[in-house]
């Protein structure tokens, strides 16, 4: 199941960098640094390539320079906003079957236990028509259906999370 989790959880390594980059700018880095200032799609692509093409982000985030800070915490709602993001059509495949790696990827990462875990299969299959019934705008907005489903639940309420 580790290995399962590990390979999973890779997509959300490679996602997390464009999400950061999509909502923060370039991030931080010599790029950062240069194009510091400035707006539109043209510095942004400038200083996220210069940073990409340099790796000059491990630098900085080792040595919190260039505008990098190494003590920011990843949370786990943005670990899990992330895999989301980059797994919704899997999670609600394995929610309409009850259960399957993706749907225990993201229990895990909600540190649910096998307990919890079994009910919240049980939930996303019962309550499948609605949390994957419409459309949604976007994933923040499915996980904050979901949070409302949960913590509608005894068992499962202590892991709703809020995306504030």
């Amino acid at each position: 199941m580790r290995r399962t989790l590990s390979v999973s959880l890779l997509p959300l390594l490679a996602a997390a960098s464009f999400n950061v980059s999509a909502a923060n700018g370039a991030g931080c880095g010599l790029g950062q640094q240069i194009f510091a200032g400035q707006s539109g799609l043209g510095p942004h692509v400038l200083a996220a390539t210069t940073n990409g093409s340099s790796f000059n982000q491990l630098f900085g985030i080792s040595f919190d320079s260039l505008g990098c800070n190494g003590e920011t915490v990843i949370t786990a709602a943005f670990q899990r906003n992330v895999f989301v993001a980059g797994n919704f059509d899997n999670i609600a495949r394995d929610a309409a079957q009850g259960g399957g790696e993706h749907l225990q990827s993201l229990a895990s990462l909600m540190n649910m236990d096998d307990v919890a875990a079994e009910r919240f299969f049980e939930l996303a299959q019962q309550e499948y028509d609605d949390l994957f019934g419409q459309q949604m705008d976007s994933h923040e907005a499915w996980l904050a259906k979901l949070d409302s489903k949960l913590s509608n639940d005894p068992l499962l309420s202590q892991y709703a999370m809020s995306l504030a």
